[in-house]
């Protein structure tokens, strides 16, 4: 959830917003008497909200607002504007709360810094509060410098706790766990309990999305501890909430209902919109799966109550996002296809701007739907969205993987310059030095002479481990394509197959035995023989070629001297091998293979239909990449439905 700074259910509702006077009115020319009358209506207000009586506070704020537009006073219409705006949105209108703070900004152009802080951390919670979840962290991004000059603790904890929940809702979850834990660490060192309680739950629902399960339980215990100390009781609610969604998350329905359903009856009276639909949307599945009757039994009145607060919600809202998931995995759950569609095409109008559901997630449901519904090539098509979803994740990874390799490349890179600085002033040195005596001159040049060495060598060991990084990045990125367009095309064929209503046996035990082959293909070029242990290139090559079904290879290994062969040269030539098999079985599966090795030479060839490539593909590229690393020469040559390679290698070192 996303903290208010002006929550009125609160008791510090009051100290929040005489912060926010004494933060202003140092920069603020005023007439005195007009000031004190305003500061009057404010602290009223202030009562009434400390009574729940937000009606009545609301009019006392309209007061000071036309009191202070009748005075000329600016200071006093803005700072009633973010009150009111402070008012609707703790009551979920995010949208009015909007117009208020606009007109604010309006009346008071050249408000001072601090003011404005209190403006922007509360655009950013409005912006969050509706959905728009890159322009609400683009806003809190702003609001952070300005907080910690002019914020309190809690407000600083704050605005890192929102800034956090921004980049979650984006799928940016480590961003969002670095700004949590700045937040956090202010929170401690400074005892502010309800902002530690506030971030420990956003800690403990982003593990809940992790599914990591022993951590969300610690840190909703964390968040509950703290609000106790805090005596704020609908921050302990919210830890019970988070613990119940962990629970319904890991199927363990019983144990959700007691806790939701506790929570929940300590709110339903209430008259808060947004924690009654936050309970209800992790509920409803823990009443609907549960065994016990007398929970069961609430299903429909639950559902009833929860639409009826959806419909109270802006649409793109946080709190209507996830009661939309839910009702949408229930739909689904229950067989009615038609009305999960139709639920979740309103996802997708919201996806754009906030990640309601994770894209693999959703389509995998909706291809389910179109699937039941019989529209089978609309299902399959979205399916293979699906895969290429979660491949999107995994590449997402990679790219954090690779700028981290970026930064530590930026870092040596400063390293050789500071490196280079010291060999100039060394040579420098080494000048006044001649000029004095030819000895000390002649120990210099050596020790120029040493670190350039040393640092030609250790260019060399970069550009080796540059080359090695590039080479693992490339395999990778093979057996990926390798795995998603043979594997797990043919996986999701055989699936569609035995979905069918007359799945053909014979079809799909074929299918599974090609799946074998190139699974097994796969597991043998991960694993090349360790020729540092004994292992003879002959023997290994020989054990390879035997194992690959079709084509058929016809190997021939002629000459001594293989224990000569050194161990790198022998792994490349091993692989070389590997690459120009999986390049025949890709271009030529029924051509016929001959592979003929000597201790200094190997020559393949491959005769029959070529079904594409023109010889230009990554495969051979990387092939002259191995050749080139052991100083050997490859050539390759394509005539007519003959495929040729020949590697001349040398046989030691």
């Amino acid at each position: 959830m996303m903290k208010n700074y002006s929550h009125p259910l609160h008791p510090t509702i009051a100290t929040i917003m005489m912060a926010t006077l004494l933060f202003t009115i140092a920069g603020c020319q005023r007439n005195d008497d007009v000031h004190q009358q305003v500061v009057k209506y404010i602290s009223m207000s202030e009562e009434m909200l400390d009574k729940e009586d937000l009606d009545s506070s609301m009019a006392i704020l309209r007061q000071a607002y036309d009191f202070s537009k009748a005075k000329g006073y600016p200071w006093g219409m803005a700072e009633a504007n973010l009150d009111l705006a402070r008012c609707y949105t703790m009551i979920g209108q995010a949208d009015s709360a909007l117009v208020y703070l606009d007109r604010g900004m309006d009346v008071f152009p050249s408000m001072p810094d601090s003011m404005l802080t209190q403006y922007y951390a509360e655009y950013s919670v409005d912006y969050g509060s509706i959905g728009e979840m890159a322009k609400a962290k683009d806003v809190s991004l702003k609001t952070i410098p300005l907080m910690l000059e002019h914020g309190s603790n809690e407000d600083i904890a704050t605005i890192y706790g929102n800034t956090g929940i921004y980049y979650r809702h984006m799928g940016m979850n480590d961003s969002a766990i670095y700004y949590y834990q700045q937040g956090l660490d202010v929170a401690l060192k400074n005892d502010e309990y309800e902002s530690q309680a506030f971030l420990a739950n956003n800690l403990a629902v982003l593990y809940v999305d992790l599914q990591r399960f022993k951590e969300c339980y610690d840190y909703c215990q964390k968040a509950a501890d703290a609000a106790q100390k805090a005596g704020n009781k609908e921050m302990q609610i919210r830890a019970l909430m988070t613990r119940g969604a962990a629970l319904v998350t890991e199927l363990k329905y019983e144990d959700a209902a007691d806790c939701l359903l506790d929570a929940y009856n300590q709110v339903k009276d209430g008259s808060n919109p947004i924690i009654k639909l936050g309970i209800l949307s992790p509920l409803i599945k823990a009443v609907y799966h549960s065994k016990r009757p007398e929970v069961n039994g609430q299903y429909q009145q639950l559902m009833q109550q929860g639409d009826q607060l959806y419909a109270q919600q802006a649409p793109s809202s946080i709190n209507a996002a996830n009661w939309l998931n839910s009702k949408m995995t229930l739909l689904v759950e229950q067989k009615h296809y038609q009305e999960a569609l139709n639920t979740i095409a309103t996802i997708e109008e919201i996806q754009p701007q906030m990640q309601v559901v994770p894209l693999d997630k959703l389509y995998t449901h909706k291809a389910r739907c179109l699937y039941r519904l019989g529209r089978h090539k609309e299902a399959y098509e979205l399916q293979l969205e699906a895969s290429l979803a979660a491949d999107s994740l995994k590449n997402e990874e990679v790219t954090n993987k690779l700028s981290q390799l970026s930064a530590s490349y930026e870092m040596t890179q400063k390293e050789l310059e500071v490196a280079r600085l010291s060999q100039q002033q060394a040579r420098n040195q080494t000048h006044i030095a001649i000029l004095a005596a030819l000895l000390i001159a002649l120990l210099a040049a050596l020790g120029a002479l040493a670190l350039w060495t040393r640092q030609r060598r250790q260019q060399a060991q970069m550009r080796e481990t540059r080359r090695w990084v590039e080479g693992i990045e490339q395999e990778r990125t093979r057996f990926a394509r390798e795995l998603h367009d043979g594997a797990c095309n043919d996986l999701l064929a055989i699936g569609m197959q035995l979905h069918g209503d007359k799945p053909d046996t014979a079809q799909i035990s074929q299918q599974i035995s090609t799946l074998r082959a190139t699974l097994r293909n796969l597991s043998h070029e991960l694993m090349p023989p360790q020729f540092k242990d004994g292992v003879r290139l002959d023997e290994a090559l020989g054990y390879y070629l035997s194992h690959i079904d079709s084509p058929k290879v016809d190997f021939q290994a002629d000459g001594d001297g293989w224990d000569s062969i050194p161990a790198d040269t022998a792994y490349q030539v091993y692989r070389i091998t590997q690459e120009a098999i999986g390049n025949i079985i890709t271009h030529q599966p029924e051509a016929s293979v001959q592979v003929n090795l000597s201790p200094t030479r190997l020559d393949i060839t491959s005769q029959g239909q070529m079904q594409q490539g023109d010889g230009t593909g990554i495969g051979l590229q990387s092939m002259k990449d191995r050749a080139s690393s052991i100083n050997a020469t490859l050539n390759t040559t394509i005539e007519g439905q003959t495929f040729k390679i020949a590697l001349e290698f040398p046989a030691s070192a």
